[in-house]
């Protein structure tokens, strides 16, 4: 029998963490499953064992560099290696700059961007160290390449989450450590629970688009277990983002006029 592999996956108490995990249990792997909510890890814990994994629940407050930096020493105590590394745990806002308030904007950077410089900071020597090659999977957004308007707080994390992903993989190419980064549109999740928006208007727009989203967490999953098995850097998804992201680079100013107008549209209900 295959020695059991070991993943790391942060926001595993619901919605995208939670699919990952139970998609790696499919595939038996041993999962750390970190979260400051307690009973949805337990909860996501009872699901990857009946799925065919197991794991472990690790309370983590990812804003707090020393509470990784017990997790590391935690789990080197105890662990053979690390194979996976998900940095996953995130947060929304919205809100026109000088509108979002600043205290909004520590928020969502120390959550949705230094949970990612944490995780890899903390990690990677751990990664390099696997004779098998690794791997990391950091949560961007489409949003990362879109830059709509209202959203700059939400933008600029996904969007260093990409810049940090890009990075890393050039780094980690001699190592055989791999990076994809994902960066997908609107699907099915929990995200605006806990969501920072400052006028009616965007968390509508918000809704409607969550709503009207074909696209699930387990899609996500999949496609972001696909990208490691296959050492991809880039998950844009779905094939819509990948055009949106083509025509960005195309024709960057364009493509801001354009998303200006479908955004002017989506708050008038069209």
């Amino acid at each position: 029998m295959p020695e059991r592999r070991h993943a790391i996956v942060t926001g595993a108490a619901s919605g995208l963490g939670r699919a990952i995990c139970l998609r790696l249990a499919r595939d038996g792997w041993h999962i750390a499953l970190c979260d400051i909510n307690e009973a949805g890890s337990q909860e996501t814990l009872e699901r990857v064992r009946a799925a065919g994994g197991d794991g472990q629940v690790e309370l983590l407050d990812v804003r707090r560099p020393e509470q990784w930096q017990a997790l590391r020493d935690k789990l080197q105590a105890t662990w053979l290696r690390l194979d996976l590394l998900v940095n996953n745990a995130g947060v929304a806002g919205a809100g026109e700059v000088g509108a979002f308030s600043l205290e909004d904007w520590h928020w969502i950077v120390d959550i949705n961007l230094w949970n990612v410089i944490y995780g890899c900071h903390f990690f990677v020597d751990w990664l390099k160290r696997n004779p098998q090659g690794a791997h990391i999977i950091n949560t961007a957004s489409l949003a990362a390449v879109g830059s709509v308007p209202g959203m700059a707080g939400y933008n600029v994390t996904k969007a260093g989450v990409l810049s940090m992903s890009e990075t890393l993989y050039a780094e980690l190419l001699p190592h055989n450590v791999g990076v994809s980064v994902l960066c997908p549109a609107f699907f099915a999740t929990n995200l605006l629970a806990d969501s920072r928006f400052v006028t009616d208007d965007l968390i509508k727009v918000a809704r409607r688009a969550f709503e009207r989203a074909k696209m699930t967490a387990d899609d996500v999953a999949d496609a972001a277990i696909g990208a490691m098995q296959r050492k991809r850097l880039y998950v844009m998804l779905p094939r819509e983002g990948r055009i949106a992201w083509y025509l960005k680079r195309l024709a960057p100013a364009w493509f801001m006029r354009h998303t200006q107008r479908r955004l002017r549209g989506a708050a008038g209900g069209d």
